[in-house]
């Protein structure tokens, strides 16, 4: 069973500034989500897909001093920064360490296994988490967060945006990627053996002065511009991506209206016992 697809957007140096531009803007609601899914003090937290260790660093936060978190990534950059990170934060109970979901074999059970933006490039989903689900006690938490990208939109229409987000998709959706992911956890959860699982939606709506939302998101056509090219959908020349955030800002600001990003959708449910 192969674990995933190749991951469309790289592992650069600059892919690992856009993940911690991205735990900027999306924290809030991963952080919600875990609170309201039970993610506690004492647990031993397993992070799959960890990146950078944004999400494993939320969930140390969330399990104090008398729990754990395993953050696993198959890159050995993102798992190197991540280590740094954690060091930093005076957290001596967080580990990375570098595995593919394939072969990934563990020690023990885990009282919580969680995943933000992961399910979403595997070619089999449900299949990766019914394996995953071997690590996971009886009444273990399951918690994931993916996205659904076409729910982007601005208000009034914003050509540019619009054309931004087509941009993403297209070359998500050529390079693999469930870009309705968020949509189909409920199903993918019930597919691996889960119980009817609970969902949580979140998404920012912002106008023309959050410029962070901007920078976040052509952050996210940098990393992706390489494949975007390749794959036929925009050359670099046409995107322009040096002025695109400020272009993309004067845009809605010179609406008067509203962006609102991609929904981020979380889902939830216990391991039968």
């Amino acid at each position: 069973m192969k674990d995933s697809t190749e991951y469309p957007l790289g592992y650069s140096e600059q892919e690992q500034r856009r993940l911690m531009l991205q735990s900027r803007v999306v924290d809030g609601f991963t952080r919600e989500l875990f609170t309201q899914a039970g993610l506690s003090e004492g647990m031993r937290v397993l992070d799959v897909g960890c990146g950078v260790g944004d999400v494993s660093l939320l969930a140390r936060a969330l399990v104090g001093e008398s729990g754990s978190v395993l953050g696993i990534d198959r890159s050995a950059e993102s798992l190197a920064l991540a280590r740094r990170r954690a060091q930093a934060s005076g957290f001596r109970n967080v580990e990375f360490r570098e595995a593919s979901l394939e072969t990934l074999a563990l020690p023990g059970a885990f009282d919580a296994l969680v995943g933000r933006l992961i399910l979403l490039y595997l070619p089999e989903p449900a299949a990766v988490l019914r394996q995953l689900l071997g690590l996971l006690r009886p009444g273990g938490l399951v918690v994931f967060q993916e996205m659904d990208m076409p729910s982007a939109r601005s208000v009034p229409p914003a050509p540019l945006y619009t054309r931004t987000g087509a941009w993403l998709c297209t070359t998500f959706e050529r390079a693999g990627a469930d870009i309705l992911m968020g949509s189909h956890l409920h199903a993918t959860l019930r597919a691996a053996g889960l119980p009817a699982p609970q969902l949580l939606c979140r998404a920012h709506v912002a106008s023309g002065d959050h410029g962070e939302l901007f920078e976040w998101l052509v952050s996210t056509l940098r990393s992706l511009a390489p494949l975007a090219e390749k794959l036929g959908v925009a050359s670099c020349e046409e995107m322009q991506l040096d002025t695109l955030a400020t272009r993309l800002q004067a845009e809605v600001a010179g609406g008067g209206g509203v962006i609102h990003t991609p929904s981020y959708v979380g889902a939830w449910a216990r391991k039968p016992a």
